[in-house]
This record gives structure tokens, C-alpha cells and sequence, in this order.
């Protein structure tokens, strides 16, 4: 299965009042099959973003909103300079996240392949984006991770790392990635 897939989510524009609409343009491969009674993978989709979204702005409320309560997040180093980070709390996960927005960094995601729904989680990996900081150099780094979801609680798992050199990316991929059948 391979589609386009947009996602419109509202936002909040004023507290309580009017929502805005975005649409998210993420290309969905794979499996979305199996969802749990009132699951679906666009929440899936929306509760990444919106976790990214946090991470960008250190915003503690929306990290405590779209993780689970014993998450796992992860990056692997992207320079020589980079850290590995490894976080457990939003606290710790806060602390990361300031630390990153001094050097503005953003990451854009280009494509996730879905691995089914195991349960209430939804499996996903790879997941193929783009990491940006000041620190981190003029160029986008390509990155890849997986990750899963939990139905109507948020990102329980995500790890990141840099994407190796022999991954085509999303937009070259033919077939199945390695290890999923």
C-alpha cells in the first residue's frame, strides 16, 4: 500500500475560540491495517507532529499532552559535535528541547511507514525526515527512526538517528524496507 496522505488537524487560535486549519502533507506508506475501536492512523500522524511541534517550542504542556506516561525519545549524533540523548520524563525530554532551540533546530518529516497496529499501538518505522539546526551545519541532515503510537494517549516510542548513507530516503524508495514483511 502506498498513498499521499494529508492531514488537517486544528489549532487553536485564541483559547476557546476559533480553530485554524493546517494541512500537513506527509507521504504514508505501509500498513495502517487492525486499528483498534476509535483509533486511526491519522491521530498517529497528528500526535507526531504535534509532538515535534513541542520539542521545537520546549513547550512542557504539549510534551505532557502527546507522550505516554513511560515513553522512550532518542537522537543519535548527526556531527561529531552532536550528542546522543536518550529521555524518559518530560522533564529530561524539556531540558533536551531547550537545550536544541538556542540553535533553532526543527526537524521536517518526509514519510513514515506503518508496521500495523499491535493492540492499542501503532508500529511505525522507518520514519524518514529532515533535522535542522545552526549547530548542525548550512545543510539539512537526513535522518531516520522508528517509533509506535498509542491510541488516544500519544508517542510512546521514538527513536532517531542519522539516516545511513545506502537509505535512498521516501522519495527514491522501491518496495519493502529492509526488515519489514
Amino acid at each position: 500500500m502506498r498513498c499521499k496522505f494529508w492531514v488537517v488537524m486544528g489549532l487553536p487560535l485564541v483559547a476557546g475560540s476559533a480553530l485554524a486549519q493546517r494541512v500537513v502533507p506527509w507521504q504514508v506508506l505501509g500498513d495502517t491495517t487492525g486499528a483498534p475501536r476509535g483509533c486511526s492512523a491519522s491521530e498517529g500522524i497528528v500526535a507526531i507532529s504535534l509532538f515535534l511541534a513541542a520539542m521545537r517550542k520546549a513547550d512542557s504542556a504539549g510534551l505532557v499532552r502527546n507522550v505516554v506516561p513511560r515513553f522512550v525519545f532518542s537522537t543519535g549524533n548527526f556531527t561529531p559535535s552532536d550528542t546522543f540523548f536518550a529521555g524518559r520524563s518530560v522533564p529530561e525530554l524539556l531540558g533536551y528541547a531547550r537545550k536544541r532551540s538556542r540553535p533553532h533546530e526543527r526537524m521536517s518529516v518526509q514519510a513514515v511507514w506503518f508496521n500495523r497496529w499491535r493492540g492499542r499501538d501503532l508500529q511505525f518505522g522507518p520514519i524518514w525526515f529532515l533535522r535542522y539546526a545552526d549547530d548542525l551545519g548550512s545543510t539539512a541532515r537526513p535522518g531516520i527512526g522508528k517509533g509506535a503510537y498509542r491510541c488516544g494517549q500519544g508517542v510512546l516510542v521514538l527513536n532517531l538517528a542519522p539516516r545511513p548513507a545506502g537509505d535512498p530516503g521516501p522519495d527514491r524508495y522501491r518496495g519493502v524496507p529492509r526488515g519489514v514483511r
